[in-house]
């Protein structure tokens, strides 16, 4: 049937994943108004082709990606993904993004901050997590409730559709490919870049057993993660927007 898919699509990110990450590109014309139902178009491809992808939206223009799925996806890394990893997949369509996206660090860690935090909702920490989440909050509240987490104490996150070796995965992701970019302006897009620079995150990006020394290990992590962050500059929230240094960022959509 994929043959018969209606758009051009693309395969990105690491090429040793369970999941099939893909970029389905449409026209700016076709792309829908509401973000709501840019996803349920994409749940209706997924389903009348027959297609276990992880799939977003993106139109592209000039040779970069200008609009996606919020908050699933965001421009700037979606764009950056792409562009470095498209060659580590059997493609069926040309790459039409040229050139890279400038990060923005800004949004690049309010997406990381809010992400683990949402892993953490159902663990006994819901209490001080859900009401920074609810809504558009003071971003250091965020960064302040995250700081008094202690992960080497979790033992089960009760998500009830990611089961918690993936969750471990996730926030080990994210804290690593975010200090990578503050602190050295590097990106990371695959597990193997990853583990790359951050070899002690291996069970953790690779789904193996979690040992308590491990966790001890990611706890420092984020530790220097929340550092970085506060060392980044200073973040102001008003009206739904953050800003820091010259970046802004839109909180509710995560774009900017």
């Amino acid at each position: 049937m994929k043959t018969t898919f209606p758009y051009p699509y693309y395969l990105y990110g690491s090429n040793d994943s369970t999941d099939q990450d893909v970029i389905i590109v449409i026209s700016k014309e076709e792309m829908p108004e509401k973000q709501e139902d840019r996803k349920n178009k994409v749940l209706a491809l997924l389903k009348e082709y027959d297609l276990n992808w992880n799939a977003t939206l993106a139109v592209i223009e000039n040779g970069k990606i200008s609009d996606t799925i919020f908050t699933k996806s965001w421009i700037d890394s979606l764009n950056n993904a792409l562009f470095e990893t498209y060659f580590l997949h059997e493609q069926k369509h040309e790459l039409l993004v040229k050139e890279k996206h400038i990060r923005n660090r800004t949004l690049a860690i309010y997406k990381a901050v809010r992400t683990v935090l949402t892993m953490l909702t159902r663990t006994k920490y819901r209490t001080q997590i859900r009401p920074i989440l609810k809504g558009i909050h003071d971003f250091n509240l965020k960064l302040e409730v995250l700081g008094k987490i202690d992960f080497i104490s979790v033992s089960e996150f009760n998500q009830k559709n990611t089961n918690d070796i993936d969750i471990w995965k996730i926030i080990a992701f994210y804290v690593g490919q975010n200090i990578a970019l503050i602190e050295s302006d590097i990106e990371i897009y695959t597990k193997k870049k990853l583990v790359h620079h951050f070899n002690d995150l291996e069970s953790f990006i690779y789904r193996k057993e979690i040992l308590a020394d491990d966790k001890l290990v990611l706890q420092q992590y984020i530790n220097d993660w929340i550092q970085l962050i506060r060392d980044f500059g200073e973040f102001k929230s008003a009206d739904g927007f953050l800003t820091c240094k010259d970046e802004c960022i839109d909180m509710l959509n995560e774009k900017f």
